[in-house]
């Protein structure tokens, strides 16, 4: 069987353009190095309001995971780096955070390729500094998974990244 025999039936074509997917995975998997980290984060399906008109509830929207993971971001930040660091000087690591269940229709939860942690924190106290970051942001649900990134955990969190968008990385987040 030739190369072009190949190509036909598995419907490769070398002109045809890459989809959003494909170019987002691309571009994350040449980053991986920079982000030995993978986090998830689970997180309170029903958000509970108080506001000057009483208790409102709502399910949790896309929005809302945008807004949890920017505080869950800044509170690792200062964890990582402490107040004044994170806060005046802008330490801070690099993440890319993305929005899974959205499509699939799972319940809601936050991936992270997480980087840039400094020399003198080691990777087993990480898992310490999420728990302290996750005390003091609202919405997060018990359960999280700190581990270090394999070659497979970028095809993962990208699994749900549309062919013409990828909506379910948060990219105003991304450092």
């Amino acid at each position: 069987m030739t190369l072009e025999e190949i190509r036909k039936m598995v419907g490769y074509d070398p002109n045809a353009q890459q989809t959003v997917n494909q170019a987002t995975r691309l571009w994350l998997a040449s980053m991986y190095q920079d982000f030995p980290i993978a986090l998830t984060l689970t997180l309170k399906q029903t958000i509970v309001e108080d506001t000057t008109q009483g208790t409102v509830r709502h399910s949790i929207t896309k929005q809302d995971c945008e807004r949890i993971a920017q505080q869950f971001q800044r509170k690792l930040n200062r964890a990582v780096f402490g107040k004044r660091a994170a806060d005046r000087y802008g330490k801070s690591l690099r993440y890319i955070p993305i929005v899974e269940g959205e499509r699939s229709r799972k319940a809601l939860h936050l991936h992270f390729a997480i980087g840039n942690l400094p020399p003198h924190k080691k990777l087993n106290e990480l898992e310490t500094l999420v728990r302290q970051a996750k005390k003091h942001t609202r919405h997060l649900d018990e359960q999280h998974k700190v581990d270090l990134v394999d070659s497979g955990w970028i095809e993962y969190i990208t699994k749900e990244t549309h062919p013409r968008h990828s909506d379910n990385v948060l990219w105003t987040l991304v450092k």
